[in-house]
This record gives structure tokens, C-alpha cells and sequence, in this order.
């Protein structure tokens, strides 16, 4: 099992890569919306929002407004797998690994960012 620790500094990797890609971001996820993953095993919750092509930092603390428009379920390690490469993000629905709740767009947007 990956620490928190671990997980944390996964999930700065990831959204660092997506802050690089500024206009991908933008095209693929138009309007504001609330990611949460949950790391299942490590019963921990982040929550990160995406508006205008940016995405915030990684927080334990739901958004004011408490609106969460994507929720993540994973493991950390394979949520660690997924971040570095050695598992995609569709393989790891089809098995299983990661259970998404959201709408059909929303998932179709989150695959092309992941």
C-alpha cells in the first residue's frame, strides 16, 4: 500500500502535468468542475477543482459549496500505477481499479486528460 505521503506527491505530478497542458485542460473540461478521489484504501479524500483551464491544488477540504462533479475511487497503489504510466486509465475502469461516479461526458473528459 502506497503512504498518504506517496498518494500526495502522485497527485501533485498529475496535476502539474495538467497545469502544463493549460489549453488541453480547457478544451476537454470546458466549465468548472469539482474532481474528489478517494483513495480507498488509505480512507482519504482530495478534492481539486478545474475551471478555465486550471486546476487547483489538491485539498482534503470539499469546496464550500460542496458540489463535487467527479468522484474518483482507487487504491493508492494503483492509483500511483495509473499517475506513473505502467496502467491506463481504461484498462483500470475495465478491471475494476478505479470506479468513476460522474456523467458520461465528464468521464469521456477526464479519459482524455488522464
Amino acid at each position: 500500500m502506497a503512504s498518504k505521503t506517496e498518494v500526495e506527491r502522485q497527485l501533485q505530478v498529475l496535476l502539474a502535468r495538467l497545469a502544463e497542458n493549460h489549453d488541453n485542460v480547457r478544451a476537454a473540461i470546458p466549465e468548472r468542475k469539482v474532481l474528489r478521489c478517494h483513495v480507498t484504501d488509505l480512507d482519504t479524500v482530495w478534492y481539486s477543482v478545474i475551471e478555465s483551464g486550471k486546476v487547483s491544488r489538491p485539498s482534503e477540504t470539499p469546496p464550500d459549496d460542496g458540489r463535487v462533479d467527479i468522484t474518483l475511487r482507487i487504491g493508492s497503489d494503483d492509483l500511483v500505477e495509473l499517475i506513473d504510466g505502467r496502467m491506463s486509465f481504461l484498462s483500470a475502469f475495465a478491471s475494476g481499479k478505479v470506479k468513476v461516479d460522474a456523467s458520461i461526458i465528464d468521464m469521456l473528459r477526464l479519459r482524455a486528460l488522464l
